[in-house]
């Protein structure tokens, strides 16, 4: 779940509107309403404040709890060959064939 699902989802599980929330944290409905669309996100300063209203955690917030998807796993295993590629195997690399 992303942080945009989770904002939605427990804005309406306390049966809060988006003017509501708003005012609790002193933005905008817009702001509000772009942080539910994923169209933007919080300021980082408004994130505590932002779990206290939705009784929630940060972890919950932020989605830290949740494992990689397939895709992110994907994406940091191209990000590491890739790293390896320009480095020329990296260190491991270096040190196993430096007695050759």
């Amino acid at each position: 779940m992303q942080m945009k699902d989770v904002i939605r989802r427990k804005r309406k599980e306390l049966d809060l509107t988006q003017e509501q929330m708003a005012e609790y944290l002193g933005v905008s409905a817009p702001a509000v309403n772009k942080w539910e669309s994923g169209a933007t996100y919080p300021d980082l300063s408004l994130v505590p404040a932002l779990a206290r209203l939705l009784k929630t955690d940060l972890n919950t917030l932020m989605c830290f709890h949740e494992d990689p998807t397939r895709e992110e796993i994907a994406q940091y295993m191209n990000e590491v060959a890739e790293i390896s590629r320009k480095d020329g195997g990296g260190p491991g690399r270096s040190q196993a064939t430096a007695g050759r």
